[in-house]
């Protein structure tokens, strides 16, 4: 207790010093507020005519109103206590506000209540005013709770000092020691409420013993000081049933028993301690949990909840509905999910390395709902001169990454080479997949005939957007060494080449897909150009697939680099695209 007396004693000097400061300082802006979603959860009491629990309701029998607005449910569930965990309740004995010749009622009507109604799953806590908030716990310890039940004193009007904290900040005059009681009460009250964030989004049972005390007021300086207003807030913000329970013949001070109990869908009792424990009791054991999601503001500002149960005689009680979060909310949230839940760094992003191993090729094409079709083949490079024990890559692992860290493809892929056929058996020869148009990453592992890594190739390729407007897509150059090689180009299944260094003796098929806007004519064109300029048209064979073909022969043109123009017109639009290759001897 002493410590909470020096933290008290040091806000109030901070709150001193920040009110000095702030008249030199020119205003606070007024925040921002910004819209935040959030899933609301009301428990709902409903009991027939007769005061029997109703635990057979269905969704379409509640109708649920936030600020007026009628809200659909996510979920209507009834619960009941958990076997394993069992209910969740805290005891205030209020000491200070209960008359001496009551002692022995409450002392008795406790321990019975522990003995006889509190389950060895249920968690349970005791406290009295005095009593430490820095050391409330939940506990199955039934002999701590006993203790605290029969330790129990009234003692209003009784200001005996009983320790050291009572005789040096609880003296003078009686009005200010009553005050001083009140802050107390209100205070452990409060903590109370709060400590039951720790657990579970479910029903908490606060049940509070006492014959009524004042509000509490935020008198300047104080301002930090819980009042009802404060215990409220914290209750339907934990989701805490709060139950006054007077011992008295007769109510007193019933506006905090109807703000407390009212607020938050407890029931207040009088003279009665047994009913009231049995009534806490049995709400606990089984009442219905309502969620659905709201957006607003993120301005701390109450929010009335109503429920109706669309049945006959039916009576529901649930509390009057939730604070939304506060900016300072959002932030301590946010704070503490990183804390409690860091996240790992996300793991580096390898250095880009072009490997000298092999020569991969990446063509695009119109793919499904928008998406661009990425095709990847890949050949060894030639042999470097002089290079001794040069190990030959047999296949490639690829992993291709989009820009949200999705695998869209992952595998081995086996060389392509001149005539090849796609099989439906065996490492395939290409990968083929689709993705939106943006950043691809790709990682590729080079491997031996053994299946050991002798280098890999990190590189982001740009794949472009293909939807819409006149669009070639990426030309595929077939190539074949020799007659039954040429006859393989004619299936749709022939593997493009990833080089384009050719021989004279070979002979090229050049497959390309063009896109035009619908309702619009597509006119596409060839010609094959040399470093010189324009050499001559070439003719344009549409398949039966709708790709368009060439048909290039090497035989006639001398050592050196040529360009293949392919044109595409439609709508008044004009887009090309070029071919490099180099043939040699």
């Amino acid at each position: 207790m002493r410590v909470i007396v020096a933290c008290v004693g040091l806000l109030m000097l901070q709150s001193a010093g920040g009110h000095v400061a702030a008249t030199q300082k020119p205003p606070a802006p007024t925040p921002a507020f910004h819209p935040t979603k959030q899933v609301v959860r009301i428990d709902v009491i409903a009991h027939d005519a007769r005061g029997r629990v109703l635990d057979n309701l269905k969704p379409a029998d509640f109708e649920l109103r936030d600020d007026g607005v009628a809200q659909t449910l996510d979920s209507v569930r009834f619960l009941r206590p958990d076997p394993e965990e069992g209910r969740l309740i805290a005891l205030f004995l209020d000491e200070y506000h209960v008359d001496a010749g009551l002692t022995s009622r409450v002392q008795e009507a406790v321990t019975r209540f522990i003995n006889e109604s509190v389950s060895p799953q249920d968690m349970l806590v005791v406290m009295k005013p005095l009593d430490s908030l820095l050391k409330i716990q939940l506990s199955h310890d039934r002999e701590a709770a006993l203790a605290a039940a029969k330790s129990f004193e009234g003692r209003v009007g009784d200001y005996t000092p009983r320790n050291a904290y009572e005789r040096n900040f609880m003296a003078g005059a009686p009005e200010r020691i009553e005050a001083a009681r009140a802050q107390v009460a209100l205070s452990a009250i409060n903590a109370l409420a709060v400590h039951f964030n720790h657990y579970a989004d479910r029903r908490k049972t606060l049940i509070v013993i006492s014959e009524g005390m004042g509000r509490g007021e935020r008198r300047r300086g104080l301002e930090y000081l819980p009042t009802i207003e404060t215990i409220v807030r914290s209750a339907q913000r934990n989701n805490v049933a709060i139950y006054p329970l007077n011992p008295g013949a007769a109510a007193a001070n019933a506006e905090w028993v109807s703000a407390l109990a009212g607020a938050t869908a407890g029931v207040a009792t009088s003279a009665d301690v047994d009913e009231g424990l049995r009534r806490a009791m049995a709400d606990a054991s089984g009442y219905y949990l309502l969620t659905y999601e709201t957006e607003g503001p993120d301005d701390g500002r109450f929010h009335p909840v109503q429920v109706q149960v669309k049945k006959p005689g039916a009576q529901v009680r649930t509390r009057a509905g939730y604070f939304a979060p506060s900016p300072d909310d959002t932030l301590r949230a946010a704070l503490l999910e990183q804390i409690n839940n860091p996240k790992p760094p996300p793991p580096l992003e390898p250095a880009p390395h072009v490997s000298p191993l092999i020569r991969p090729w990446f063509g695009t094409t119109r793919g499904a709902d928008g998406k661009t079709r990425v095709t990847f083949v890949w050949e060894p490079a030639p042999r470097q001169l002089g290079a001794r024990n040069q190990h030959v890559p047999i296949r490639v692992v690829l992993k291709a990454l989009a820009a949200d860290d999705s695998v869209l493809f992952e595998g081995p892929v086996a060389p392509t080479s001149p005539g090849l056929i796609e099989e439906s058996v065996g490492v395939p020869s290409h990968a083929v997949f689709d993705m939106p148009p943006g950043h691809l990453r790709v990682r590729i592992a080079i491997q031996d005939a053994a299946e050991q890594t002798l280098d890999t190739d990190i590189r982001t390729v740009n794949i472009r957007d293909t939807r819409g407007g006149v669009v070639i897509g990426t030309p595929e150059v077939l190539r074949a060494r020799n007659a039954r090689e040429f006859r393989t180009l004619d299936t749709d299944q022939a593997v493009p080449a990833a080089t384009r260094e050719f021989s004279r003796s070979e002979r090229l098929r050049i497959r390309f897909l063009a896109y035009g806007p619908p309702n619009a004519p597509l006119t596409v064109s060839a010609r094959l150009l040399s470093r010189m300029g324009p050499m001559r048209e070439l003719p344009i064979a549409m398949l039966d697939s709708g790709a368009r073909e060439l048909d290039v022969p090497l035989a006639g043109l001398a050592t050196g680099e040529y360009l293949i123009e392919l044109n595409a017109k439609a709508a008044g639009t004009d887009v090309k695209d070029v071919i490099t290759f180099h043939v040699t001897t």
